[in-house]
């Protein structure tokens, strides 16, 4: 996957994430968080310690930790945007949509400018029903940078929701002409795809998500339940089994594989 050079190290810990390649191992992270503890014992109105701190704790899915640090980093820097981003995201990931939801808007205070906090509100608006809300903050991150990728997906995401589907796959076409690695363009396309009976597509779409990522659940899913549909049915459980494979609690793919013996041959 393609990574944009984000200048210095806070910009760098801040706008990634874990499914983006983070390389190192959870022993690696826990001794970067003990380094961390030592300098904050020295250092304790240090906000960067903080940010940094945070960030580890992010990776390694301590997201109260993670929260507390970066409201102890706010406490030093209190006009650094990208502090209210991340408690935004962490407030997000623990279902404190209000509480996201303020900090977000804090963030596009101090820096109106700043995509990836439109795109983090847009999607606890969202998650919140808040459909028409979301389309505006999609809307307003491509405004500040046509090349975001995840807006144009998530914005894509909304217009198929409200069954604008010629709108949404417009949408994912321009996220891959920005960025060919956009797996969850091409699976989000593929469901689009679906919904006008276009199988085949759909099954390209699916099938490129899975070669960009191997470990794609629902690609795999999706696509099985597509070969279905098409009476492929010895494609159609292969798919099921990888699913099961990648996550063996996910119940669709159980049902299906039950429902798939009336029509496979062993």
């Amino acid at each position: 996957m393609k990574k944009k050079l984000v200048v210095g190290f806070l910009g760098f810990l801040l706008c990634l994430s874990p499914a983006m390649g983070y390389e190192h191992s959870d022993f690696q992270i826990i001794k970067q968080l003990r380094k961390c503890n030592k300098k904050i014992a020295k250092n304790p109105e240090n906000a960067k310690l903080y940010i940094q701190r945070g960030y580890l704790n992010f990776m390694v899915g301590n997201y109260n930790d993670a929260l507390s640090d970066y409201e102890n980093a706010e406490k030093y820097e209190p006009n650094n945007h990208n502090i209210y981003y991340s408690i935004g995201r962490m407030q997000y990931i623990l279902k404190n949509y209000d509480n996201s939801l303020e900090n977000y808007t804090k963030a596009i205070h101090l820096k109106p400018k700043d995509a990836k906090s439109y795109v983090g509100r847009g999607l606890v608006k969202e998650t919140c029903g808040n459909l028409q809300g979301a389309m505006e903050d999609y809307t307003k991150a491509i405004k500040v940078d046509k090349k975001y990728t995840k807006a144009y997906v998530n914005r894509g995401v909304i217009k198929d929701k409200n069954k604008d589907y010629k709108g949404a796959i417009e949408d994912y076409n321009k996220a891959v002409k920005v960025d060919k690695y956009a797996s969850d363009a091409y699976y989000n396309r593929g469901l689009t795809l679906c919904k006008l009976e276009r199988y085949e597509e759909a099954v390209e779409d699916y099938s490129y998500a899975i070669s960009l990522d191997r470990y794609y659940e629902l690609a795999y899913l999706h696509r099985g339940l597509t070969y279905f549909v098409l009476k492929q049915y010895e494609k159609a459980r292969k798919d099921f089994i990888k699913t099961l494979e990648i996550n063996p609690a996910n119940k669709d793919a159980k049902d299906k594989l039950d429902e798939i013996k009336d029509y496979v041959v062993e």
